[in-house]
C-alpha cells in the first residue's frame, strides 16, 4: 500500500497536484490539515483515489471534519492530527504519549511546515512538511509511506 501525505498546503495545491500525478499509483491521499477544503479540492480533481483528511488550526467552518482520526491498514496503525493541540512547536512528548497510548505504529502531525521523521519506540512520528509553504531552513515538501508485508516504509519528498 502507497500513500501520499500533505500537510498545511494554505489553499495552493498546484505541487500537491504534481507530486499526486508523479505517484498516480498511490492507494490513500492524507492530508492533515491547514486547509482541508484543499483535500476535498483534491478528491474531486483525483477521483480515484481515496482521501482522508483532518482539520487543522486555519481551517474554519468545519462541519463535521474531524480534528483527529485513527487508520489501520494490514495491521498497521496510523494516527493524524493536525499538531496544534500537541504543543508540537515546544517538543513531541505529548506525540510520543500519544502514539504510546494508541500504540500507533505512525502518527502524522503538521502544523510546524517542517518535514521531519522521528523513531519513536517500536513506531515512527512524520510530519511532511508543506509543499506549498515551507517554513525555516525547510524546502517545499511531503511524505510517502509504504506498508508492504507488515513493515513500514516512510520517506520525505520534495517538490
Amino acid at each position: 500500500m502507497k500513500i501520499l501525505v500533505f500537510s498545511d498546503t494554505h489553499g495552493d495545491i498546484k505541487k500537491a497536484r504534481e507530486a499526486i500525478k508523479k505517484n498516480i499509483d498511490t492507494d490513500l491521499i492524507i492530508h492533515l490539515g491547514d486547509y482541508f477544503r484543499d483535500a476535498q479540492k483534491i478528491r474531486a480533481e483525483f477521483p480515484g483515489i481515496p482521501v482522508e483528511y483532518i482539520y487543522g488550526n486555519s481551517d474554519f467552518m468545519i462541519d463535521d471534519t474531524p480534528a483527529e482520526k485513527l487508520l489501520e491498514f494490514e495491521g498497521k496503525r496510523i494516527f493524524m492530527t493536525h499538531g496544534h493541540k500537541y504543543s508540537v512547536k515546544w517538543n513531541y512528548q505529548q506525540l510520543f504519549d500519544k502514539a504510546y497510548e494508541l500504540k500507533a505504529d505512525v502518527l502524522l502531525f503538521g502544523h510546524t511546515h517542517v518535514a521531519e521523521i522521528v523513531k519513536n519506540g517500536s513506531g515512527y512520528i512524520l510530519n511532511p512538511g508543506s509543499i506549498s509553504d515551507p517554513r525555516g531552513d525547510s524546502i517545499e515538501s511531503y511524505a510517502v509511506i509504504e506498508i508492504n508485508d507488515g513493515k513500514v516504509e516512510l520517506r520525505l519528498c520534495c517538490a
